[in-house]
């Protein structure tokens, strides 16, 4: 009788370790104002694996016309180094649509085919990512990759937990954190600045 009560107190030990732990975080997405759609934020723990995902949706009028852009990340780490990622960003106007895909291949090479164009970088194991910023604060990070774009940007600290990314395009977005979690960010675009809020 006690064997048997032991044996199911470890099967459900087991099973609870085993189990994935999930992370949910929305953002209202504001513009002059006005609320114009959702960023969600997930990440979910699976032993050494970790899966994470971002997924936006925004609708707003700029000087009379629509702007409808709609946006997803995808990734998969192993023992904190990433493995594979997709990405896409479809824009009805304005932004430039990109799909993009980032393999790691045997050894120290991953593959990046953006747009149907591919090419190599060369690194032992990415463990820092564009997307890793909406679930910790990069204290001593400089440097993180972005699945979207296939390369690695800027990070610059500026004090009291506010850090810069700087875009391929001389962009920015700056993100604000609060005792290490990340309240909002402000993203700088050819029309004016869009606010992601912390719900």
């Amino acid at each position: 009788m006690m064997r048997t009560i032991f044996i199911s107190l470890l099967s459900l030990l087991f099973h609870g370790a085993t189990m994935a732990q999930t992370t949910v975080i929305n953002f209202d997405v504001i513009f002059g104002g006005n609320t114009i759609g959702t960023l969600t934020a997930t990440r979910e723990i699976k032993g050494t694996q970790v899966i994470k995902n971002l997924r936006s949706n925004t609708d707003a009028k700029v000087l009379m016309l629509s702007v409808h852009v709609e946006s997803e990340v995808h990734l998969k780490t192993e023992s904190e180094v990433l493995t594979a990622a997709t990405s896409y960003r479809h824009a009805n106007r304005g932004a430039e649509d990109i799909e993009t895909s980032v393999n790691k291949e045997s050894g120290t090479q991953y593959k990046v085919i953006k747009n149907g164009t591919t090419k190599i970088i060369t690194n032992s194991g990415i463990k820092f990512c564009v997307t890793d910023l909406y679930f910790k604060e990069p204290v001593g990070i400089t440097t993180a990759f972005s699945n979207t774009y296939g390369e690695f940007l800027s990070v610059k600290p500026k004090g009291k937990g506010i850090y810069t990314l700087v875009l391929p395009d001389g962009k920015t977005t700056v993100f604000n954190y609060v005792n290490g979690k990340l309240t909002q960010m402000e993203a700088n675009i050819s029309v004016g600045t869009i606010l992601f809020k912390r719900k």
